[in-house]
């Protein structure tokens, strides 16, 4: 079972979530903290989240609207990237359609949970705009439909990346391979991205842990989506499929910058 294409698969993408999960933090919180620097502020990033200065409400705004825009413009630009090529299986590809997955959706879970997350981004943006009930529950469901339409692009884009060595032939397949090579993953990645909470303040690192868990919503949407697998003669040849060792590398380096950079906050 531990030598099985289906094991090393997923233990691929564990590590590729947890580290998409870290780097996409960091950048989404250095998009708050550059557009502070830009109108003359002096931010630090810390693991989750960024210390944002208090500054007219023009520049709260400017500053709360950086980080999701940042995260959305550097999903579309991974997921660019990630379609030059041709559906084939490196871990490589795998860590850059987690990077594309996972920034877009943090604009899009953004969206969807301004009416019940008073911290987030777009609730406080609401809160200085002074939106009303209604419209709040608007924008969340404009993320909901998005969720709905990018649940094809995201079970296309994880068939993509699918080895052929891991049946994709049937819907029941496809569903299977889904569950085991990104659902659980995204689960047990998790508890991989919990860790570099280390020494982080205790209500940022829950929250963001909480926006880790909340890109499940993407996977369970692609689990029911009707996609066909790609052709054989569409495919590149695949790399070795094993426990990828710069996997485990870029893991443990990003946990050792979030527990001692992070944790005491790094100037941007």
């Amino acid at each position: 079972m531990r030598d099985s294409p289906r094991f090393a698969f997923f233990v691929n993408s564990m590590l590729a979530f947890a580290c998409a999960q870290l780097l996409g933090s960091a950048l989404h919180e250095a998009g708050h903290g550059i557009a502070a620097q830009l109108l003359w502020f002096s931010p630090r990033i810390y693991a989750f989240f960024e210390d944002n200065p208090t500054g007219t409400p023009a520049q709260t705004l400017l500053i709360l609207a950086a980080g999701p825009v940042t995260s959305l413009v550097l999903g579309a630009a991974f997921f660019a990237w990630y379609r030059l090529s041709k559906p084939h299986y490196t871990f490589g590809r795998l860590l850059l359609f987690w990077l594309a997955v996972l920034s877009g959706m943090t604009f899009v879970n953004y969206l969807i949970v301004t009416p019940f997350l008073a911290a987030g981004d777009t609730a406080q943006f609401a809160d200085i705009l002074g939106w009303p009930v209604l419209a709040r529950y608007a924008v969340a469901a404009v993320g909901v439909l998005f969720v709905l339409a990018l649940s094809r692009p995201a079970a296309t884009a994880m068939l993509g990346v699918a080895p052929a060595s891991i049946e994709t032939d049937s819907v029941g397949a496809r569903r299977r391979f889904i569950l085991h090579g990104f659902y659980l993953p995204l689960l047990a990645g998790l508890v991989l991205t919990a860790v570099a909470g280390i020494g982080g303040r205790p209500i940022n690192v829950f929250y963001g842990l909480l926006g880790t868990l909340g890109n499940i919503d993407i996977v369970v949407a692609a689990l029911y989506a009707r996609v066909a697998e790609p052709s054989e003669g569409a495919r590149s040849p695949d790399a070795p499929l094993r426990i990828a060792p710069a996997g485990i590398a870029l893991y443990l380096a990003l946990v050792a910058t979030y527990i001692f950079a992070f944790s005491r906050g790094v100037p941007v």
